[in-house]
């Protein structure tokens, strides 16, 4: 029985690094089945015997990605910003060949999207309570903001910017624009 789990296992990472490899040339909906098994060295009913078609093959590698982004998430306090940046980096650089290709290289934006609506409850219940002076309203964009924008910066920057440099930019981000809400009426207002 660990021997199929090793095999099928071996099977899905040579398919996915197969269609990785293409997706990196052409966009999913021009990749075929016959392509991903061509370069996989398996034949069709193998890719078939896992997944329905190219579409439900991305589809399970951003799950894993999602997967992996979570789990990363659950050892780090998410109001902690040099935490937070380090998981994602941690997450990026577990997962190279899926991240380059799907995040980094925004083949994908389902998968940042995703991960950005991980952490919007938990991050809104905490600014209610931290941030007295802004409304539902407020806290909703701000947090739209902030996970879009810096989410954005990460990726754009990843192989511009130092993790330190990253690091050190996110957190004055973040940090000006929870200050505007401290007091009962901001500077904007």
């Amino acid at each position: 029985m660990e021997k199929m789990d090793a095999r099928k296992r071996y099977t899905q990472m040579v398919l996915k690094q197969s269609f990785l490899k293409l997706l990196k040339e052409k966009p999913v909906n021009r990749i075929t089945v016959k392509e991903v098994c061509a370069l996989a060295q398996l034949n069709r009913a193998t890719f078939y015997a896992h997944y329905s078609d190219c579409f439900a093959l991305m589809e399970s590698i951003e799950n894993e990605l999602i997967d992996a982004f979570e789990k990363s998430l659950r050892y780090v306090n998410l109001f902690d910003v040099t935490a937070l940046i380090e998981a994602i980096y941690d997450m990026v650089d577990q997962n190279q060949d899926a991240c380059r290709v799907l995040i980094l290289g925004n083949t994908s934006a389902t998968v940042l999207m995703r991960m950005i609506a991980l952490a919007k409850e938990e991050s809104i219940a905490y600014w209610r309570k931290e941030l007295p002076y802004a409304d539902e309203t407020e806290l909703e964009m701000m947090y739209t903001h902030l996970s879009n924008g810096l989410m954005h910066v990460v990726v754009e920057g990843y192989d511009k910017y130092s993790k330190e440099e990253m690091i050190h930019f996110v957190n004055r981000v973040v940090k000006a624009s929870l200050l505007l809400f401290h007091s009962p009426q901001s500077p904007l207002a």
